[in-house]
């Protein structure tokens, strides 16, 4: 049985180099992880484990090379030959299987690079005390690696029920091996470049942050003591363990239950209402992507977002502020307005609305809906740049605040917003029409309703705002305003969806009537 599942691994690779198409794009992928194996292994001869920034480095490129090799296999798009529920047919004992796939795994891309990622951690201790431990937590690291890849090669083929689930988890897979190689190579230039205590103590920091996690724990082993060291390489024998018997009862599973063909996909595939849950929320919510993905009015605002914050840091370093602090800007700024945005979203729904205003349901449900996109938007660019952005901020332990002040800022607004735009409604352009086409008229609500929403925003941060001013002189209230910032921003938001699902309902013939007039 591994035979011929071995068989078939290798006739997979080897089609991939017909002429075509498909073979400049397969030697594009092989210069890439021929780019980053080489670059691993002599980043490897350049370490110097005595150093402390080098070993925080270490854990961290390490951690952020293997979530890209992880999530590798998902960036050529979903569906995969060896996905197990394809041996459905064939009479395969669920164990035999399980195994033959795993040992089909190691022969591939992403296996090769996570060896290589081992032997760079392997060399880079060799002629330590630690290096016994090095090579055990390169098997292990190398070898988790491999079976997560797996876990998501099911997971995205379960995905792939619609066009628009693969473009989107193909597309969030090559944002996440763009990220993850871009926070190597910025941890490296940290190094090579910035020497100054700031930045030795916030890689420091990130990297003790990683090595308690599953992804950094066994790239952190050997840099520990004996304790730590043995609880790390102990913890990672058991997670590879669970993941491999985890494996067998996964294919076991998907060998037992119902797929679908893609015939059946494509006949009945609705896009991002594939994805969302049946209910009213899930229902808003698709819709409310496929004008976010769509509609030029808000592709225009996305191109447009990230330029406020740079054309501020441009505008404070011309008066003079020093520039590592004002990489604390950018985030707070981009989800201050990304949340704003939204505070006139029923008006570009334009004679749409009246579809939520039929329909029985709670105001709330509309709310939600509304608020999924700046949601899937904002909190995963928050989660991503905080941590780069606070280290070259050189401003010490300001994570904890910057990430909870830019989320509290984004889901302050978009509760802010389901009351104005419930409240406040005021003429928008037309679906479909150019993001600079205007309404035939425009009241003076448009000027109250954008003011007004936005300074409510800043008004309801302004104690997590001002615990972040107080944490430049004391770095305590860092932490502090990370979980005022958090806990504001939740509150707002379920209180702003109660209160605007209401004015929702309540105002609903007066809304639908402002936009059929407009």
């Amino acid at each position: 049985m591994v035979d011929h599942v071995l068989r078939l691994k290798l006739a997979l690779l080897a089609s991939a180099f017909r002429p075509g198409v498909a073979l400049a794009r397969t030697i594009g992928v092989l210069l890439l992880a021929g780019g980053v194996g080489t670059g691993v292994i002599w980043l490897s001869t350049q370490v110097d484990v005595s150093l402390e920034t080098h070993r925080a480095a270490l854990v961290i490129v390490a951690t952020a090379v293997s979530i890209g090799i992880a999530v590798a296999p998902l960036s050529a798009g979903l569906g995969s030959a060896l996905e197990p529920r394809r041996f459905a047919a064939f009479p395969i004992a669920p164990r035999e299987l399980a195994l033959a796939l795993g040992i089909a795994a190691a022969i591939g891309l992403p296996a090769v690079l996570a060896a290589l990622l081992g032997i760079s951690l392997e060399r880079a201790w060799a002629g330590e005390p630690s290096a016994v431990a090095a090579v055990a937590a390169a098997v292990l690291g190398a070898i988790s690696i491999v079976i997560v890849s797996q876990y998501l090669v099911v997971v995205g083929d379960q995905l792939s029920v619609s066009t628009a689930a693969r473009r989107t988890v193909t597309a969030i897979a090559r944002t996440v091996i763009v990220v993850a190689l871009a926070s190597a190579v910025v941890t490296v230039a940290v190094v090579v470049v910035d020497s100054s205590d700031s930045a030795t103590q916030q890689l420091v920091a990130t990297a003790g942050v990683l090595a308690n996690t599953p992804m950094g724990m066994l790239w952190a082993a050997p840099g520990s003591e004996l304790a730590p060291m043995v609880a790390r390489l102990v913890a990672g024998l058991v997670m590879v363990a669970v993941l491999a018997l985890g494996w067998g009862v996964i294919v076991a599973r998907l060998l037992e239950s119902p797929q679908r063909t893609r015939a059946d996909i494509a006949r009945s595939s609705l896009g991002w209402f594939d994805l969302v849950p049946a209910t009213p929320s899930g229902v808003i919510a698709a819709r409310s992507l496929l004008y976010w993905t769509r509609d030029p009015r808000y592709r225009f605002v996305l191109l447009g977002l990230p330029l406020a914050p740079v054309i501020m840091m441009l505008a404070f370093a011309v008066a003079g502020a020093p520039l590592p602090p004002l990489w604390l800007l950018p985030l707070p700024v981009l989800a201050l307005f990304l949340g704003w945005f939204s505070h006139n979203d029923v008006a570009y729904d334009h004679s749409a609305v009246w579809l939520h205003v039929a329909a029985p349901f709670r105001g709330s449900a509309d709310r939600w809906g509304r608020a999924v996109p700046p949601l899937i938007l904002g909190v995963p660019i928050i989660l991503a740049l905080s941590p780069l952005l606070a280290l070259w901020s050189g401003v010490d332990d300001v994570l904890p605040a910057l990430i909870g002040t830019s989320i509290g800022l984004l889901l302050t607004g978009l509760g802010v917003s389901s009351v104005s735009s419930a409240i406040g409604a005021y003429p928008a352009a037309r679906p479909g029409a150019g993001p600079f086409d205007q309404p035939p008229s425009l009241e003076a609500r448009a000027g109250w309703s954008q003011a007004l929403s936005l300074l409510a925003i800043i008004a309801f941060m302004a104690p997590t705002l001002l615990l972040v001013w107080w944490g430049l002189s004391d770095a305590q209230w860092f932490t502090v305003a990370g979980i005022a910032g958090i806990a504001t921003g939740v509150g707002m938001l379920v209180l702003g969806i109660a209160a605007g699902g209401r004015a929702f309902r309540r105002r609903a013939p007066e809304l639908l009537d402002l936009m059929l007039r407009t």
